[in-house]
């Protein structure tokens, strides 16, 4: 091989990798996007320890190098919080909350208010119904939110409702409408653990479908 056949071998070479490589880059295949998996030890407690918690948070979290979540944990008896912040490198992507709401009232009503009120967002009308329909166990889910009305006491007439946000960060060419099985999924989880976590004496009565 001649020493110009060579070098002309060699610059084709050279051209191919740094086309590839630039594609790559637009492309945002590794190693150029940069994001890394969200561990199951990372997600805050309170969200659950549902085999569906870890791969729904995963789902819904926009892909970033560095995540990092901020825990709240229920600090009273007479009243009930827990809470969980999910962060993307310096943007804020999921808010969860649980508090005590009333045990009484209809579905309507609990999606109009405490379902809509807890976490300021969208309008309730943009929810649909999921879950069991069995009295003061509810769930609707939206475009970015999930709640959950589950019983707790009897005697003290207290229901809990978990919520689940997506905040816009999440939010991936504008296709969010398809994270609703996953804020389904982590708003149960979420849930379950609320209503052991308080102590309820109620059972429990979310569908796992």
């Amino acid at each position: 091989m001649t020493k110009s056949k060579a070098s002309v071998i060699a610059a084709s070479l050279a051209a191919a990798v740094a086309l590839a490589a630039g594609g790559a880059y637009l492309l945002e295949i590794p190693p150029f996007e940069g994001t890394r998996t969200i561990e199951a030890g990372e997600i805050c407690k309170n969200l659950g320890s549902s085999e569906k918690a870890v791969p729904a948070v995963r789902g819904i979290a926009p892909p970033r190098s560095e995540y990092s979540f901020i825990e709240q944990e229920n600090q009273g008896k007479i009243t009930y919080f827990s809470g969980c912040h999910g962060v993307a490198e310096d943007v804020e992507f999921l808010v969860t909350r649980t508090e005590y709401t009333t045990l009484s009232g209809t579905f309507e009503t609990w999606v109009e208010g405490p379902a809509s009120h807890m976490v300021d967002t969208e309008s309730p009308k943009n929810f649909t119904r999921f879950g069991t329909g069995s009295t003061d166990t509810w769930g609707v889910v939206s475009k970015d939110k999930a709640a959950v009305s589950t019983p707790c006491f009897a005697d003290k007439k207290q229901s809990l409702t978990t919520i689940v946000l997506l905040r816009d960060a999440a939010e991936q060419d504008g296709t969010r409408d398809s994270h609703r099985e996953e804020l389904v999924d982590l708003v149960k989880s979420a849930a379950e653990f609320a209503h052991q976590d308080a102590g309820c004496t109620l059972p429990l009565e979310l569908d796992q479908g």
